[in-house]
C-alpha cells in the first residue's frame, strides 16, 4: 500500500529523545503534538469516538474463559450456529485462519462495551474478514453511538517487519512478559557457552523469576512470517477492500519509511534500531545500530519506534475530531 509521508521532522523541537525511555517517550509526544493533547482531551470531556484498527496480522492469541462471559453469550448471542459451538471456534481458532463467527465477535464487544461505559473505543479485531466490512460501517448505530465520529485507522507493517517480530519474540516462562532479541532486549542479557547462543532473563522486578527464568521462544516462531502466511494474504485483501470504501475517514500510518528519503520526514532518534551482542560472562556488550530491510516493494527501508506512529495517528485523529 502506497502510504503517504507522515513529517515528524516539521514538529521537531531540536532535542533528541531516548523513546524506550517512559518518561522521555512523554515528553516526545507534548513536544511534537502540543495543544493537539488537550485539545483531544477537552473534545473526549464530552464526546466520543469509534475507530477500527486494520493491520496485518503481527503475533499473538488470546483466550476467553470464564463463567460471567459464558452466561453473558448464552443470554445476548444470536447466530447460525449454537452459542456451544461458537465459543468452541472461538476457542479453537488458529493464528493462520480466522474461524470464530461474526455474530459471536459483535457479543463479546457489546459485552465489553456494556462493561466500561460509553467511551472512546478502539476496535482492534474488527473487521477482520471481508463479511465484517459491513458491520463495521454500522457498529456505531448498534452500540448506540449515533452521533459520534467513526473511523479506519490502516497501519501498514511491512511483512519484512512481521517477520522480524516473530523470529526474535521470545516469552518468560513464569509472568509470560514478551520481549524481542532484536528491538527489546531488556536489561539482561546472558550467554550461553553450550550453544554459543544469547538469551534474556526475566526483569520484570514483580515475577518470582526476576533475574532468573531464562526467555524461550514460542514454538514455530523460528519459522517467521510463514507460519501466518494464509492471515497476512486475508488480511492484506480486507485492508485494499476497506481502503476503496467511501463516507468514513481513514487514519494512515507508515511503519517505515525509505532510506533515501526517511530524513525528509523523520528524526535519527525515531528510526528502530536492532540489537547486537558479543562477549561473554559478565562482559557481555550489547550495541545498536540502524535496521535496514526490504520494504514489501523491494525498497531499502528504516523502521520506526512505536512512538512516531502515535504521533502520526493522534494527529490524524485530532484533525478528524477537532479539525
Amino acid at each position: 500500500m502506497n502510504f503517504p509521508y507522515f513529517n515528524t521532522k516539521e514538529l521537531s523541537d531540536g532535542r533528541t529523545y531516548n523513546l524506550t525511555d517512559p518518561a522521555e517517550r512523554l515528553q516526545y509526544f507534548h513536544a511534537k503534538l502540543g495543544s493537539k493533547i488537550d485539545e483531544v482531551k477537552e473534545y473526549l470531556e464530552h464526546n466520543s469516538f469509534v475507530g477500527y484498527m486494520l493491520a496485518k496480522k503481527i503475533a499473538g492469541k488470546g483466550t476467553y474463559a470464564g463463567k460471567e462471559l459464558l452466561s453473558y453469550i448464552d443470554k445476548h448471542y444470536r447466530g447460525y450456529i449454537s452459542a456451544e459451538e461458537a465459543i468452541k471456534a472461538l476457542l479453537n481458532r488458529s493464528n493462520d485462519r480466522v474461524s470464530v463467527p461474526s455474530e459471536l465477535m459483535l457479543t463479546l464487544l457489546k459485552r465489553e462495551i456494556d462493561r466500561v461505559g460509553k467511551k472512546a473505543l478502539f476496535v482492534d479485531g474488527m473487521p477482520r474478514s471481508l463479511d465484517q466490512i459491513s458491520y463495521s460501517l454500522y457498529f456505531r448505530d448498534l452500540i448506540n453511538y449515533r452521533n459520534d465520529p467513526d473511523f479506519f485507522i490502516f497501519i501498514d507493517v511491512a511483512e519484512e517487519i512481521i517477520d522480524m517480530r516473530i523470529r526474535g519474540r521470545v516469552v518468560c516462562p513464569v509472568c509470560k512478559t514478551s520481549k524481542n532479541m532484536l528491538t527489546n532486549p531488556g536489561k539482561f542479557v546472558r550467554h550461553d557457552t553450550e550453544t554459543g547462543e544469547y538469551y534474556l532473563v526475566c526483569d520484570n522486578a514483580v515475577c518470582p523469576g526476576y533475574e532468573k527464568a531464562r526467555y524461550y521462544s514460542k514454538e514455530g516462531d523460528v519459522a517467521g512470517k510463514d507460519t501466518i502466511a494464509e492471515r497476512l494474504k486475508s488480511d492484506g485483501e480486507l485492508m485494499e477492500m476497506s481502503m476503496g470504501l467511501q463516507g468514513m475517514p481513514k487514519v494512515l500510518i507508515r511503519s517505515s519509511y525509505p532510506v533515501d528519503e526517511a530524513s525528509e520526514y523523520i528524526e535519527d532518534y525515531e528510526i528502530q534500531p536492532v540489537f547486537k551482542y558479543k562477549g561473554t560472562g559478565d562482559n557481555i556488550e550489547v550495541m545498536t545500530e540502524p535496521w535496514i530491510f526490504k520494504d514489501d516493494e523491494g525498497v531499502d527501508s528504516y523502521s520506526i519506534y512505536a512512538a512516531t506512529y502515535v504521533v502520526s495517528m493522534f494527529s490524524q485523529i485530532h484533525k478528524i475530531l477537532v479539525g
